[in-house]
């Protein structure tokens, strides 16, 4: 009889995406079988139509907040949460729970402690986040994917680190030349992707829209896909219409077919959550990283020390990143070919594809002791 494992994710793409590549591994295992739950407002997320509608669940977890006004509040909404999963857990005869981390796990996973149900975790970045410290004692096990996370949880977690899941969508590999006829690319020298998350990063589409506008000469031959988020597509849509040279620009709010946006480029300029960054090691991509600075612990810049520490990328700050400063070190990289291409094995060499099969195999396994 196959056991019901409920995966929870939302709040941000980087918590949802590798929660999709695991439930799509369950689905291949004849003794699992996966449920989704996320917030409702994280339906916009296209990684979600992936899932089986009678297998996607949603309910309403709070925000967290700091604000004393509003925390009776937020108590009131977070155990009307814990109940509607209660609900949710016990309709579908759940057998363990995988917490994705974020404020959208945490009823769930209380509600899972309530009941007694085994939990699993995984964190994405080098810096656990507070629902993964909260949940870590009660937890069979955590996955992570740097091994620096061991260093911020208890000695006595059972912490492994097997790489961050990637959905079958973004590992499928495509050839580089069939990758950039996608894009309109295929005549260009050298492709260049900016991708800021999930919902895009405005520092990271500043900086593009000045690279263009003031390198005009540098980028000839250099095409851009360039993931804007949806918050800022029209915005920058128009500005690159009405103040850039032509130029090769495939602009988007977001990308539907992200691997083949892997497999065109040579460089990516790119915020630094973990999700993206695993991804760009397992498809080989040099790298430059650019820190969202207000990330909790600061958790983006340390998980952009470990690529850049591994040869994987160059990191530049928040601060610097501007067309003066980032500029130079960008078409450097893009000059070197030699460089890329060490960057490119460097990057390989920190991948790891199989995190979905470990963490699930696990599971499997736990079942049958």
């Amino acid at each position: 009889m196959s056991k019901t494992v409920l995966i929870i994710g939302g709040g941000t793409g980087g918590h949802i995406s590798p929660g999709v590549a695991i439930y799509e591994k369950a689905m291949e295992m004849n003794n699992l079988n996966p449920v989704f739950l996320t917030g409702r407002r994280d339906l916009r997320f296209s990684s979600l139509k992936d899932i089986e509608s009678t297998r996607l669940f949603v309910y309403n977890p709070p925000t967290m907040t700091k604000n004393p006004f509003k925390l009776p509040f937020f108590v009131l909404n977070f155990f009307r949460a814990v109940h509607a999963a209660r609900r949710i857990i016990r309709r579908n005869s759940v057998a363990a729970v995988v917490g994705m981390g974020g404020y959208v796990s945490a009823p769930a996973l209380m509600a899972a402690k309530m009941k007694k149900i085994p939990i699993f975790l995984c964190e994405q970045n080098t810096v656990p986040g507070k629902v993964t410290v909260r949940f870590e004692k009660f937890s069979e096990k955590i996955y992570g994917t740097f091994p620096e996370t061991r260093n911020y949880l208890k000695p006595e977690s059972v912490y492994e680190c097997v790489g961050n899941p990637i959905r079958h969508s973004v590992s499928a590999k495509t050839g580089k030349t069939e990758s950039k006829k996608a894009f309109h690319m295929e005549h260009c020298d050298r492709v260049i992707l900016v991708i800021g998350g999930s919902q895009g990063a405005l520092k990271l589409n500043e900086l593009m829209f000045d690279l263009k506008k003031n390198y005009p000469e540098e980028f000839k031959g250099i095409g851009v896909i360039w993931s804007t988020g949806e918050s800022t597509y029209d915005r920058f849509k128009e500005k690159c219409q009405n103040e850039l040279e032509a130029g090769s620009i495939y602009l988007s709010p977001f990308l539907q077919n992200v691997g083949k946006a892997y497999s065109a480029c040579d460089l990516a300029i790119s915020r630094s959550g973990a999700g993206v960054m695993m991804e760009l090691a397992s498809g080989g991509i040099p790298s430059v990283l650019i820190p969202y600075p207000f990330a909790a612990l600061d958790h983006q810049s340390k998980n952009a020390d470990s690529f850049v520490n591994a040869g994987a990328a160059v990191k530049i700050s928040d601060a610097d990143a501007t067309a003066a400063k980032a500029g130079p070190v960008i078409f450097d990289l893009l000059r070197n070919a030699k460089k890329l291409k060490e960057m490119s094995a460097r990057a390989r060499s920190v991948a790891r594809t199989d995190a979905a099969d470990v963490i699930v195999n696990q599971i499997d396994q736990f079942f049958k002791k």
